[in-house]
């Protein structure tokens, strides 16, 4: 029997304690099925997933090196991390200590197969959420068509009762002064210090705040109307205050919002979280570098060597050099009908397996039975004259997660009748791959549901793809680098230490009586990790066959010595030519991965 521990937390601004009680009761139930023995657990209270700052969460990780147990149980993922950078990093950290990472509710098996189903749906969110998830909301649609609340707590200006919300008139006073100021061009804390000397407060009893107020100067429902998937609803919440109002009140928040001076640049690094250094095997982050010019640099680096924990000699690479690399490889595989196909057919398998599983419906359903009694043994207490502060709080908690309960328990429902055929999931993702590889969220969806880990190691790299075992970029020398930026000049992106995506067609090449030049091309292939080359003769008129090899683009022309028998079996291997990113590249029509080697 494997041991394991729990891990559940709950945010101060949404949940209360009775949320740890049911995460820790369902994972329990969890272990039990799934024969697994509890020996701990690691509760985080009043905290958020956004960030790994937990204290009970940084004593697992660190409890997770002893190795006395080998399995961590969460009721769901994002109770282990919303942040997708954190969730990554933290993973690895437990993967590193032979330590399994499962969810309670959500029956994702701990496989490469499993594994590659999480990717893609936490990286093809856009897809989930119009197909999948359109399926899964059908019944929450019709509730809010009827104008049936779908939430299950009370929202400041309104009172929930009988799945109807009903406007609280002291609330909404307040609400409607709050935005008739605003609007008149009282600032926001202004108002806010208003309402504190009047002793006015939130639902929850705290005095109000001006980030309070920004939140209600920013809730469209206010105006009676709500906005899901690009349709209006206006039938849920009655409204509070006019459209004319909001109007006005949103074209001052849009104003402020563009104001000068309050923009920042925000830089993707793609590659955050999978970037590992291969020299000390810490993390690599992105970092900027302002030149004497004014001009900035983006780079990855070694974490460690940046805050001197390790002596780590590992250069930085440019980031855009880096990325490209990856991004190029990435695509070049999945243009391969055959590899889409096997994705395709891997996530519908992982996807029907979890729809035919409805363990995670059961275990919902018998926390509602479960809630629905305590409530009622409450209410007995009440009809017996038992009142008092704990009575009334309690109540209103478990009546608050009975209707949780109910909107999960309605999803979880839906979802066993929302199929994927492979069909859809290869149009999808035949439909990302031939998209403009320069635009970031494509590279953001492609790095996220693909690559598993890139390991940097200062001259040459390691990618790992969720799919298929690691290959490798073989090493290439310094001087060859320094020979090939000497031949090829000035490029459009400079590439110092990592030249993968600077070549260019040179205009001119040596010419020599008795030898041959050979003009080195990128090649993508599995388990391929030669850069290989032909010679052809620098003339006029090119023999046939070599011009049927090469057409007439070529990344980059060097000077060699070797002779041509040298290399013509390799050339011979090669069948096919594609584009990646306006550059022709060679390619083994076997081969889905890439590998770089110099000749040399």
């Amino acid at each position: 029997m494997k041991t394991a521990v729990i891990y559940a937390r709950y945010s101060s601004d949404s949940q209360t304690e009775q949320s740890i009680e049911g995460q820790v009761r369902v994972c329990k139930q969890f272990a039990e099925k799934n024969d697994l023995l509890v020996v701990d657990e690691y509760i985080d209270r009043a905290t958020t997933g956004t960030n790994d700052n937990r204290a009970a969460f940084q004593q697992m990780l660190r409890d997770s090196k002893r190795r006395q147990w080998s399995v961590v149980i969460v009721y769901k993922l994002d109770r282990f991390a919303r942040n997708k950078y954190e969730s990554v990093v933290n993973r690895k950290k437990l993967t590193d200590n032979g330590v399994e990472l499962v969810s309670a509710m959500e029956n994702i098996p701990d496989t490469p197969e499993g594994k590659l189903f999480l990717a893609v749906i936490e990286g093809f969110n856009e897809y989930f959420s119009e197909d999948l998830k359109q399926k899964v909301n059908r019944g929450l649609r019709e509730s809010w068509l009827k104008g049936n609340a779908t939430g299950g707590k009370d929202i400041f200006g309104w009172d929930l009762k009988d799945k109807k919300y009903n406007i609280n008139e002291a609330e909404a006073a307040v609400i409607r002064e709050i935005f008739q100021k605003y609007a008149q061009g009282y600032k926001a804390q202004t108002i806010a210090d208003e309402l504190k000397e009047k002793n006015f407060r939130r639902k929850n009893g705290q005095l109000i705040t001006h980030k309070f107020v920004y939140r209600i100067l920013h809730d469209r429902r206010y105006t009676g109307v709500v906005t899901h998937k690009g349709e209006e609803f206006d039938k849920i919440f009655p409204p509070i205050i006019s459209k004319e109002l909001w109007t006005q009140v949103n074209a001052i928040n849009e104003e402020n919002k563009n104001a000068p001076g309050r923009k920042k640049e925000i830089f993707d690094y793609v590659l955050s979280g999978k970037l590992i250094c291969g020299k000390c095997k810490h993390r690599m982050v992105g970092e900027s570098g302002t030149s004497k010019t004014g001009e900035i640099h983006y780079y990855y680096s070694c974490l460690s060597k940046r805050r001197k924990q390790e002596d780590c000699d590992c250069k930085a690479v440019k980031k855009q050099v880096l990325e490209d690399y990856v991004i190029q490889a990435t695509v070049a595989m999945l243009r391969r009908n055959s590899i889409i196909t096997r994705i395709a057919e891997t996530v519908v398998k992982v996807h029907e397996k979890m729809m035919q599983d409805d363990s995670g419906l059961q275990i919902l359903i018998k926390k509602r039975d479960d809630t629905k009694k305590a409530a009622d043994n409450i209410v007995k207490a009440i009809e017996q004259g038992i009142i008092t502060d704990f009575t009334k709080d309690r109540l209103n908690g478990l009546q608050a997660e009975l209707n949780d309960l109910e909107i999960e328990i309605n999803k979880a429902a839906q979802k066993s009748y929302a199929h994927l055929s492979v069909e859809e999931v290869e149009k999808f993702l035949l439909s990302k791959v031939f998209e403009d590889p320069e635009d970031i969220k494509v590279r953001k969806l492609l790095v996220n549901t693909f690559v598993r880990e890139v390991i940097w190691y200062g001259d040459h790299m390691v990618i790992t793809y969720n799919f298929q075992e690691r290959f490798s970029t073989e090493r290439f020398s310094k001087s060859y680098v320094e020979d090939i930026e000497k031949q090829v000049g000035e490029c459009s992106r400079s590439a110092t230490s990592f030249p993968l995506s600077s070549y260019k067609v040179a205009q001119s090449a040596p010419k020599q009586a008795d030898s041959f030049c050979y003009p080195p091309v990128l090649l993508f292939g599995m388990g391929m990790k030669t850069f290989v080359g032909s010679y052809r003769r620098i003339r006029a008129d090119p023999p046939r066959d070599e011009q049927g090899i090469f057409k007439q683009q070529i990344p980059a022309v060097l000077p060699c010595e070797k002779s041509a028998d040298q290399v013509a079996p390799a050339v011979t291997e090669a069948t096919d030519f594609i584009d990646v990113a306006g550059r022709a590249k060679r390619v083994r029509r076997h081969s889905p991965l890439c590998a770089f080697t110099a000749l040399n």
